[in-house]
């Protein structure tokens, strides 16, 4: 049996000659839609679209690097109304979570300009996402995000359900507790590649985003490397001046909350038993402005391109190659 692997249990090695001149002539875009919906990412990443990541701010931070944000669901429906028109009327395009008890605000977004939908769910291998998808399917110009999922099955089915973009892992997320609670779950880096040789062998268009685990920009890099067509993050992004959520003074220190979605806090506030809870809360140091975190990733996943001798990320997938660190299991 393979080992399951994370992000911490690999390194890349470069193996074939880099003919990267200068890292700045890199291309780490990703082309998400068609004709009806088309974004361009200039960096494969996205927020994770949760209560104390997710806001109007880091919108539009977002947005002024290329990037599209999201709105969470975790919160008053005004509010999300609120923010959409805001961010619509500085002309930026964002992703609009939905739950699976939701459906009906799928008309209203819709009316309001939305296209880019998430079904925000713990498990989107389950029967309960096909109506919600086929709802937006059957709406013109949308852009679909769906998961999580964890294996091959679960990859396929929502492909082809017509999900245009499918968040693979679970209980890798630093705030969650699922794989404790529950015990299920594999490594990262061994859910991405399951995930991967699936959507190669049916040709899925579907783009291929890797949730949880990312603790350094380099896990970036490793998760673009062995498969994943983009990136999304929660942890890297919390407390940053742009992240939901106040500013906390203790011991002489600035914090900002980080929770899980599916923490007891995240429940109780939107008037919720909080029976079953698969989601960690803590608080983080303040780090400022989130444009500096975005610096960093630029230019950490330009150099690790340049080393992987990868112009773009096509090149970087078929560059791939790594090693298995001695301790993984």
């Amino acid at each position: 049996m393979k080992p399951s692997l994370s992000y911490q249990d690999i390194s890349l090695v470069p193996r074939k000659l880099s003919e990267v001149r200068s890292r700045k002539e890199i291309d780490m875009s990703l082309q998400l839609g068609g004709s009806d919906y088309n974004y361009n990412l200039r960096i494969p990443l996205f927020p994770a679209p949760m209560d104390t990541i997710c806001s109007a701010e880091m919108c539009q931070i977002l947005a002024k690097n290329g990037m599209l944000g999201m709105i969470h669901r975790f919160q008053p429906l005004e509010n999300r109304k609120g923010d959409f028109l805001k961010l619509k009327d500085e002309s930026i395009d964002v992703v609009i979570a939905i739950g699976l008890d939701e459906s009906n605000l799928i008309n209203e977004f819709y009316d309001l300009g939305a296209r880019a939908f998430i079904v925000d769910v713990a498990n989107g291998f389950n029967s309960t996402v096909e109506p919600i998808i086929n709802q937006l399917r059957n709406m013109k110009g949308t852009f679909i995000f769906c998961g999580n999922v964890d294996s091959e099955e679960g990859f396929k089915y929502l492909s082809d359900l017509g999900v245009n973009a499918i968040r693979v892992g679970i209980g890798t997320g630093s705030m969650c507790t699922t794989s404790i609670m529950t015990g299920i779950g594999q490594g990262i880096v061994s859910s991405i590649q399951e995930c991967r040789n699936i959507k190669e062998k049916i040709d899925s268009n579907a783009i291929l985003i890797a949730d949880g685990g990312i603790r350094e920009v380099g896990d970036i890099a490793k998760a673009l490397t062995v498969g994943a067509d983009a990136v999304m993050v929660g942890r890297m992004f919390a407390g940053t001046k742009e992240a939901e959520g106040n500013i906390l003074k203790y011991n002489g220190k600035l914090y900002k909350a980080y929770r899980g979605s599916a923490s007891y806090a995240v429940q109780q506030k939107r008037g919720k038993n909080p029976y079953y809870v698969e989601g960690d809360e803590t608080i983080v140091e303040y780090k400022g402005g989130v444009q500096n975190i975005l610096d960093q990733i630029d230019a950490g996943l330009r150099s690790s391109m340049s080393y992987m001798a990868a112009s773009d990320l096509a090149e970087l997938k078929l560059n791939s190659s790594y090693v298995v660190k001695h301790n993984a299991d």
